[in-house]
């Protein structure tokens, strides 16, 4: 069964409204860490695009980052790594959510702000994302 807070952003992101907030002091003492195995996951990092944030499951728009349970060494070693720095740019401070829809996995769909701007393009710009659909299966082992 849907949370408040997941109704709410569904609401928002199928009604074309981009949902903002919550910032200031309360973004600001959240510590971001990787979500743990078999952990009930509130707020923390899943991986380089996909995160929990207050109870709701987000996929960044836009991008994609290598998997955690990939299907070569390369593409384990950059997932751990793109997770870390995804980690670090959220602990920057996150600002600003842009909420638009739902992918196939019930994932709510956003865009996010971090003091030194959006996320998705500096994810890409570290090597560690490319744009979405660009790179076909696997293509963290091709290189």
């Amino acid at each position: 069964m849907a949370t408040r807070l997941t109704r709410a952003l569904l609401f928002a992101a199928s009604s074309g409204i981009i949902a903002f907030g919550p910032f200031g002091a309360q973004a600001q003492e959240i510590v971001w860490r990787s979500c743990l195995p078999n952990e009930k996951r509130i707020t923390c990092v899943v991986d380089g695009d996909t995160l929990w944030y207050q109870g709701t499951k987000i996929r960044l728009i836009g991008i994609d980052a290598p998997e955690v349970s990939g299907k070569c060494r390369r593409e384990r070693r950059l997932a751990a790594q793109a997770t870390d720095h995804l980690t670090a740019l959220l602990n920057i401070g996150l600002r600003r959510i842009a909420f638009d829809g739902e992918d196939r996995y019930g994932r709510a769909l956003a865009r996010l702000w971090v003091t030194d701007g959006e996320v998705g393009p500096a994810m890409i710009a570290a090597g560690l994302a490319e744009h979405y659909g660009s790179g076909g299966a696997a293509p963290w082992c091709r290189g």
